[in-house]
């Protein structure tokens, strides 16, 4: 059950990185680019949503870890500190962050 918690913080960050750098595009098209730029402190869309897009490959990593090897534990501590790391890039809706940190502390509490 963590594994699969951990699988869908995953694909929320993911999914988030994603959709921010789709809309990133469609601000550069609009015009207002620069707007949004000034509003997250000269951090562009794009940026965000590339490590948005890392972090969530990064927790589904660890989920994998978690289910397939051998390693439960590394496979938490690596879903735990990667959905932490997600706040600073959006955090998959929150929802994702949340759903990582719950199936990492399972992970932990269970495999320890």
């Amino acid at each position: 059950t963590a594994a699969i918690i951990s699988v869908g913080s995953g694909v929320l960050i993911l999914l988030q990185g994603t959709l921010r750098v789709i809309r990133s595009q469609w601000g550069l098209e609009l015009g207002i680019g620069e707007l949004r730029r000034h509003s997250l402190g000269g951090v562009d869309f794009k940026i965000l949503g590339a490590v948005s897009i890392v972090l969530g490959i990064m927790v589904i990593l660890g989920a994998i870890l978690m289910q397939k090897t051998d390693r439960p534990r590394e496979g938490g501590i690596t879903v735990l500190a990667f959905s932490i790391l997600s706040i600073l890039a959006g955090g998959g809706f929150l929802a994702g962050t949340i759903l990582g940190v719950i199936g990492g502390a399972i992970a932990l509490s269970y495999y320890s």
